[in-house]
């Protein structure tokens, strides 16, 4: 039904010279000097795209597109004149500064597109706006050419996005815990609007003299809306190195997930001396391959070690304990909290 609706979509609908300024009148004094009057030349303004576009008669295909505040929609247009259209593309727009030819790279946000069936999947995409038209390549169903758009209504429909919505993501803090030929380093992670995409913590780790010495990446899959969550790896002491501390930064993908976003599990607190969790699942479904991250503080709060397990299975209405754990803590570590993500479904 798609491929009929828009078969219409998918083929081609046709193949001076500056005038002189004015001489300045004679001062009224015989003795004083004459002066030119200065031309003043008015700036252009940077044209306003906002409102509605529809692909040209060359087009290769036939779409609409809208564009309100900083965000670009684009659809495809059944070519029989029915209501019905279809996603092609959800992005950014950021509006020219000045008149004349200009490109922009718009970004794509999947989290509207990745359920559309006629959607991109391009990551970004680059557009040109130049003698009043906009031109863009478009790819679709073994088809590929350049579509061509002109503003028919500078109305911007009352239901048009206007904004792209991003997640956010940010380290709250971070520390490093180390026991003879190995450490521990630990990020406090925080993410809201994220659900489904894949968080990557690098660590930067410097020694006692303040040297770069190690850098490692973890990475983790955030199956919830939005939570505080530790994220923490193993890393191999450099021979003849003392580690004295860490920096954590953090980024998140931008893949875009239709995944409802699984419930968030309140942090199980134990002693360090000899830390044990109680895992109780109170929920109807299984608890597949959820990812455990341990969080160990001092006397002060501080970040001092932490670890990792990852069990096949917590099952629905069941208990899972966790003990005999190989943590890595520094000496004056007192709490850890076990923190669990649930896994998202395949």
């Amino acid at each position: 039904m798609l491929a009929v609706a828009f078969a219409g979509a998918l083929a081609a609908c046709g193949s001076a010279d500056s005038p002189e300024a004015p001489a300045a009148t004679a001062a009224a004094g015989a003795n004083e000097p004459v002066e030119a009057a200065e031309s003043v030349e008015d700036k252009a303004e940077a044209p306003d795209l906002s409102g509605v576009w529809h692909s040209t008669e060359d087009s290769v295909f036939v779409q609409r597109a809208t564009i309100a505040g900083t965000a670009m929609t684009i659809d495809w247009v059944p070519q029989d004149g029915t209501p019905d259209s279809r996603l092609y593309w959800a992005g950014s727009f950021e509006g020219p500064e000045a008149e004349g030819s200009y490109t922009w790279t718009s970004t794509n946000d999947h989290s509207r597109t990745g359920s559309e069936l006629l959607a991109s999947s391009d990551d970004t995409k680059d557009f040109t706006y130049e003698d009043g038209k906009i031109s863009y390549e478009v790819s679709a169903l073994g088809e590929s050419g350049t579509v061509t758009l002109e503003l028919t209504s500078t109305e911007v429909p009352a239901d048009a996005v206007t904004s792209v919505e991003k997640g956010e993501i940010e380290v709250l803090e971070s520390g490093i815990a180390v026991d003879g030929d190995y450490a521990y380093a630990s990020a406090m992670v925080k993410h809201e609007g994220l659900t489904g995409e894949f968080a990557t913590v690098l660590f930067n780790v410097y020694d006692d003299e303040d040297n770069l010495v190690v850098s490692q990446e973890q990475v983790e899959e955030l199956g919830t809306e939005g939570t505080t969550f530790p994220i923490g790896t193993h890393i191999e002491v450099p021979s003849g190195s003392t580690l004295a501390r860490v920096e954590a930064t953090v980024s998140a993908s931008e893949y875009g997930s239709s995944s409802e976003a699984r419930a968030i599990v309140a942090p199980i607190e134990s002693s360090a001396d000899a830390p044990q969790f109680l895992i109780q699942n109170t929920t109807e479904e299984n608890w597949e391959d959820p990812r455990i991250q341990i969080l160990c503080r001092d006397d002060a709060g501080d970040i001092a070690g932490g670890g990792s397990e990852y069990p096949t299975m917590i099952p629905a209405g069941g208990e899972f304990m966790l003990t005999d754990l190989s943590l890595i803590t520094s000496g004056d570590a007192t709490t850890c909290e076990a923190y669990v993500m649930l896994s998202l479904p395949m």
